[in-house]
């Protein structure tokens, strides 16, 4: 967080400085070098190229679908995912929902989104959404084939009246408290997680248990989850491009997981960063970042599903990998076995 001293101004002035002396730097290691979260660094822009919108998420995220075609980025410290296609097909309460656009698929969660921000840098326009510290939840990019007049009339309607530069970085807790995993009943664990009939039970598994995600596999039976080796994840999604399995690749920020659904063609690793490049899909994944990879395999009425998860040394998810599912039907038979014939760090220590 920002010192407390330092005015939208002189935050704004050091923004400045910066971008003269590192023209190409973006805006979220901008920040990192400023020692203040990305938010506080737009927000201390308010009257320039940012304009405050309102905080009617819901009506703001329905309306999207006037201006057309959007490309939507979801990313945490070590994973960016781009979607382009339109904000249609939304199921949306008070707590959240989700998007079923063919393309934008997401899962979205209100209580992270705080802050909303219409954004013009040398005429790339974008809304951007920040949780309560500051952090970037989702942002959302008007293309080349959006409708430019929509567009303005959107930022018009949800424009806030308060356009006083600067914002307050809160503190977030914990959703709930981890317990430490020599603590855990790995029985009862094992026991609850064999029962689980959909994927969504599992995070509420975690938090019945006080368990972190990765805690929970480190304790489960090797049914349900086994280490493969870190370089697992990469021959994965080369073998599931080459053998043309759709997947579905999750990519999560505090209060959204973006989703993508298909196959992936175009495979690109330049320098640490390992990319996707198809039309409507880019993936930019921080290889390095990678470590430690999990298999893991959740019971549901359509037979289950198995996933391959990539964590941080903190423990931090980075992101995980399914076989894609349609409604009912069961996960694709040739990537269950794809998984399944990854080696086990466990067996090979034995």
């Amino acid at each position: 967080m920002s010192n407390a001293k330092e005015t939208p101004s002189q935050l704004q002035q050091r923004w400045q400085q910066l971008m003269q002396q590192q023209p190409r730097l973006r805006a979220r290691n901008a920040a990192q070098q400023l020692g203040v979260s990305e938010g506080e660094l737009l927000a201390a822009r308010l009257g320039k190229d940012v304009t405050r919108l309102t905080n009617d998420f819901q009506t703001l995220l329905e309306s999207l679908v006037r201006v057309g075609p959007v490309m939507t980025i979801t990313r945490n410290e070590h994973v960016v995912h781009e979607k382009v296609g339109y904000y249609s097909n939304l199921q949306l309460k008070p707590h959240g929902g989700g998007a079923f656009d063919y393309n934008i698929n997401l899962r979205i969660y209100f209580n992270h989104w705080a802050h909303a921000f219409a954004v013009d840098e040398n005429g790339r326009q974008s809304i951007q959404i920040f949780d309560r510290d500051g952090t970037a939840v989702h942002k959302i990019y008007r293309t080349e084939d959006s409708l430019p007049t929509a567009w303005e009339v959107l930022v018009l309607q949800f424009k806030a009246d308060d356009q006083t530069p600067g914002m307050t970085a809160e503190q977030i807790a914990e959703p709930y408290e981890i317990k430490p995993r020599h603590k855990a009943d790995a029985t009862a664990l094992c026991a609850q997680w064999r029962g689980i009939t959909d994927l969504h039970q599992f995070w509420f598994m975690l938090r019945e248990h006080n368990l972190s995600r990765l805690d929970a596999l480190k304790l489960a039976d090797e049914d349900l989850a086994r280490q493969v080796p870190v370089a697992a994840w990469k021959d994965v999604l080369l073998r599931s491009a080459d053998m043309g399995i759709s997947i579905m690749a999750f990519t999560r920020s505090p209060g959204v997981a973006q989703i993508h659904t298909g196959p992936i063609h175009k495979i690109v690793e330049k320098g640490e960063w390992f990319n996707v490049l198809d039309p409507t899909f880019n993936l930019h994944l921080r290889m390095a970042a990678v470590h430690e990879v999990w298999v893991v395999y959740r019971p549901t009425d359509s037979g289950g599903q198995t996933s391959i998860e990539l964590y941080h040394q903190d423990g931090s998810l980075i992101a995980h990998f399914f076989g894609a599912v349609n409604l009912q039907a069961p996960e694709p038979r040739r990537w269950r076995q794809l998984l399944a014939n990854l080696p086990s760090l466990k067996a090979k220590a034995a």
